[in-house]
């Protein structure tokens, strides 16, 4: 239990609504919106058109590459460094002066004390005008000052590591933009793939509930003809609520899918979303485990961005020692003062006072050089160093893993082409199966055990072609992002496959079925 204390001090905190208050009225602008997709080609959208809107729209990707171009800027930045720097300052205004002195005549440089003497009495004090004997002096006066240095560094230690630096960054954001471009095209394909699969288990969950409703029909009457009990009835209404479940999952995941994918094209809004293909074979995956190794080493820039971190951190070594190198820089400043009379002052310092000019000017040879720093430059760059076998170290395990991710996505490939074939002649055997069930059963042969075997059976074996239908799509995308290759078209897979989705209903059997029995 908290203390009573805590518990008073968390009362005392203000609600969110007054730390809003705060800075409510403070702009801080809208969040740009993106025009929405045109219905029309979301309600016939074919993968490549969705990888397409992806790259074009996704915020993450124009992120990345607003950084890259900030990349590029930063490096021009970097080379500006070779060339002089070019300074201007001017400051204009009044100045005032008040001078005060603890002895008559100080201002004007008379000593009355002395005066008598050095004059032999022949001029009296009283002679002279009074305002030399003032013990203070005002005057203000106008002046304006400019300034225009131009430095130019001649040769500078760390610059051309700097500058390498620089560009080793362009690098690591052009990696980041480009992986980013890869991983959001892997992302929409996924997505779409998932999306098939739901609208997959939507139309075949539909004539599974069909049939049961049809099964369910025939043993309710057959049960009335007194060659069926309540049990049978029973099973047939499980079997319904069952197959009932697994629709509503299957459209709650399509709802999920939608969702994902319009986020992906950077349209949230967007509520109807209608794949133009339907889930079937995207092809087959035709170079060998060895070729799509090398061809994934050389794509992946996982693998440059980090080789890109092992060379800025080298290079930022030589910047930290650059410190114990002499940097040479030639200096040059002009200094001008202009001053315009004394307005304020009494006689004669305003007598022919016009105007005045002060020039300066400087250019010398300025060698810097730090002798001893504590040692502190050393220990920046051994991290460097420490940090750049770090990066190379994270590299050659990006390396590993792009390795064993090609591994895994090429045995799910070749093993996923053959798990489709035997899936789908599992569920061709399965609806063969329970078509012969329920024509039994209608002709009053077999029990109602058998067809409802014969359902679950259907279910299971729809529920497991859609499933490994669908990985085998997603690893044949997700191959192709590792390596950088394409999966090819295989119609004699598509062939092999066919539709078996198409021969799921039972209604035009059962209705065949019925005549018959009538006749």
């Amino acid at each position: 239990m908290a203390p009573l204390s805590a518990v008073a001090e968390e009362s005392d905190l203000p609600d969110a609504m007054q730390i809003e208050a705060v800075s409510s009225t403070w702009p801080v602008g809208d969040a740009p919106l993106v025009p929405p997709i045109p219905p029309a080609t979301l309600q016939r959208l074919d993968m490549d058109t969705a990888v397409q809107l992806a790259q074009e729209r996704n915020p993450i990707i124009q992120e990345k590459y607003q950084s890259f171009r900030a990349s590029q800027d930063e490096l021009g930045s970097d080379f500006a460094t070779w060339w002089p720097t070019i300074s201007f300052d001017f400051n204009f205004g009044n100045y005032n002066q008040n001078s005060y002195y603890n002895y008559a005549g100080a201002n004007s440089g008379i000593d009355t004390s002395i005066y008598s003497d050095y004059t032999g009495g022949s001029t009296s004090l009283s002679d002279l005008p009074s305002y030399l004997f003032a013990r203070d002096y005002t005057s203000s006066y106008l002046q304006g000052v400019q300034t225009l240095d131009v430095n130019w560094k001649l040769y500078d230690p760390a610059r051309g590591p700097q500058i390498w630096k620089g560009k080793y960054l362009v690098k690591e954001a052009g990696s980041d933009y480009i992986i980013s471009r890869r991983d959001y095209s892997l992302m929409t394909r996924q997505a779409y793939v998932k999306l098939q699969r739901t609208l997959a288990s939507i139309v075949t969950g539909r004539q599974l509930v069909d049939n049961d409703r049809l099964l369910l029909q025939l043993a309710d009457s057959r049960k009335r003809l007194g060659v069926a009990s309540q049990l049978d009835v029973a099973k047939q209404i499980t079997v319904l609520r069952t197959d009932e479940v697994n629709l509503v999952n299957a459209k709650r995941d399509s709802l999920v899918a939608q969702a994902e994918l319009a986020q992906l094209l950077n349209d949230p809004r967007s509520m109807e979303i209608q794949p133009s293909e339907a889930l079937s074979p995207l092809g087959s995956w035709a170079s060998s485990l060895q070729e799509t190794i090398d061809s994934a080493l050389e794509y992946r820039q996982v693998i440059v961005k980090n080789l890109s971190r092992v060379k800025q951190n080298e290079l930022q070594a030589e910047i930290d020692l650059a410190i114990y190198r002499p940097t040479i820089e030639l200096v040059n400043s002009l200094y001008w003062t202009k001053n315009l009379g004394y307005p304020n002052s009494g006689e004669p310092y305003i007598v022919d006072t016009g105007r005045s000019d002060l020039w300066n000017s400087e250019s010398v040879l300025q060698i810097t050089l730090t002798g001893f720093d504590g040692g502190r430059a050393r220990m920046d760059a051994a991290a460097a160093r420490k940090r750049a076998a770090a990066a190379q170290l994270a590299a050659r395990q990006s390396i590993n893993s792009v390795i064993e991710e090609v591994r895994e996505y090429f045995a799910q490939s070749t093993d996923g082409r053959e798990a489709v074939l035997v899936a789908s002649g599992r569920v061709q055997a399965a609806s063969s199966a329970l078509k012969l069930q329920s024509q039994r059963f209608n002709a009053g042969y077999g029990t109602i055990t058998d067809v409802v075997q014969s359902q679950q059976d259907l279910t299971e074996a729809v529920s497991s072609y859609i499933e490994q239908l669908a990985d085998y799509n997603l690893a044949l995308v997700n191959l192709a992002r590792a390596s950088g290759l394409s999966y090819q078209n295989d119609p004699d897979l598509l062939a092999q496959v066919g539709d078996p989705l198409a021969a799921v209903g039972l209604s035009s059997v059962l209705q065949r079925a019925q005549s018959d029995s009538d006749d």
